[in-house]
């Protein structure tokens, strides 16, 4: 079995507000949607360090443009 990244409260929240977990998820998955054209370059070139870097810095620039600046 592979070990979760998930803290065991993130799993505990998750699993007493399975709702809730899923439309963050369906937002989040939105959101990528926007911006994932911008990083097939990385993710080709398979440069992984310069993917995630730049995964977060737009993740982080579509919420604050969505107004919701908590994540």
């Amino acid at each position: 079995m592979k070990q979760s990244r998930l803290k065991p409260e993130d799993v505990k929240w998750i699993k007493n507000n399975p709702k809730e977990f899923v439309e963050e998820l369906k937002r989040t998955t939105e959101l990528i949607n926007n911006f994932s054209h911008l990083l097939e370059p990385y993710r080709e070139k398979g440069q992984r360090k310069q993917y995630q870097k730049r995964f977060r810095e737009l993740l982080k620039q579509e919420r604050n443009k969505d107004g919701r600046t908590n994540q």
